[in-house]
């Protein structure tokens, strides 16, 4: 069984999904759609920056969102092509939905745009922040994050990922990121790395966005899905159009939990993974926990050539 997945926020870059756009019509089609939709021209963007503008959480969603339905595109129509079950990384979740059918990409572009905005209107730039760290030791980070967040007021922090085994991602106000990332080392936890993103994602500082994308959600057709998807938040199987809604707007507040997201795809068979987007970040996560797993990923021409010799 194969397992379909998308990538979220982060894996944006100049140039992203260039190549193959200068290859493949149906790549150019899915990108003048997503231009159509936003009034301005996001290949532009794209394709040449500048960088720090693609990294504003209102261009780089429907950025990656874009890519990543246009590489889904390019390997149903180039090859036999078809997967079992989907998952999307936080944003990568309506990348699922629309290669499912649940969502037309138009529809997801102006929800994602909508959303991305919304994200960077609700923290002012500069006072959250987020930081990776590399640790086995999930349940420690917790207590640092209750332990910081109880300090005061301005210092809350909390695990927005569990990306893999041995990573986890934590968010909120700036100075608590920081303070979580001092303890952390000092216990000798493991690697810290600052994120390079413009908003504190999955926490409780997103909470003014929830009602906002209530309100995109509904201008949105959405229909039950064609394949199950598997959500971010509990790890459920979204099969029917009536909780999908609540899923996408719980899903900005909590955590991703990515871990329990592969072990649920494993539980229900699935023994093939493979991602598309603009850079292969969930397949090379999944490699590092599972060496032996059949891990595949289209990101660029190379990587296009190489896998559709294997469907």
């Amino acid at each position: 069984m194969r397992f379909l997945m998308f990538t979220g926020q982060g894996s944006q870059f100049v140039g992203m999904g260039k190549e193959l756009y200068d290859k493949f019509d149906i790549v150019k089609d899915t990108f003048k759609k997503a231009d159509d939709v936003l009034g301005f021209s996001l290949k532009e963007l794209m394709f040449e920056g500048p960088e720090n503008k693609l990294t504003l959480t209102e261009n780089a969603q429907p950025a990656i969102l874009t890519v990543s339905v246009a590489v889904y595109n390019l390997i149903k129509s180039e090859t036999d092509f078809d997967f079992d079950v989907s998952a999307g990384h936080s944003l990568g979740e309506y990348s699922s939905l629309v290669a499912c059918g649940s969502i037309d990409f138009k529809d997801a572009v102006f929800a994602v745009h909508n959303r991305g905005h919304f994200m960077q209107e609700a923290v002012k730039e500069g006072v959250g922040a987020m930081a990776a760290v590399l640790t086995k030791k999930h349940e420690r980070v917790e207590e640092l994050c209750s332990t910081v967040s109880a300090e005061s007021s301005d210092s809350y922090c909390n695990i927005a990922n569990y990306n893999a085994k041995n990573q986890v991602i934590i968010s909120g106000y700036k100075k608590g990121v920081e303070r979580v990332v001092e303890e952390a080392k000092k216990e000798g936890l493991g690697k810290t790395i600052p994120l390079n993103v413009s908003a504190p994602f999955h926490c409780n500082l997103m909470k003014p966005v929830e009602e906002k994308m209530v309100k995109v959600l509904d201008e949105i057709t959405i229909n039950d899905p064609k394949k199950p998807v598997i959500e971010n938040v509990y790890s459920d199987i979204m099969d029917k159009k009536d909780n999908i809604k609540k899923y996408l707007i719980e899903q900005i507040t909590k955590p991703v939990r990515w871990v329990q997201n592969i072990e649920k795809s494993m539980e229900l068979g699935c023994d093939e993974f493979v991602e598309f987007g603009p850079k292969n970040v969930l397949s090379a996560m999944l490699k590092r926990d599972y060496r032996k797993a059949d891990i595949n990923y289209v990101v660029d021409l190379e990587s296009y050539n190489s896998y559709k010799d294997r469907v």
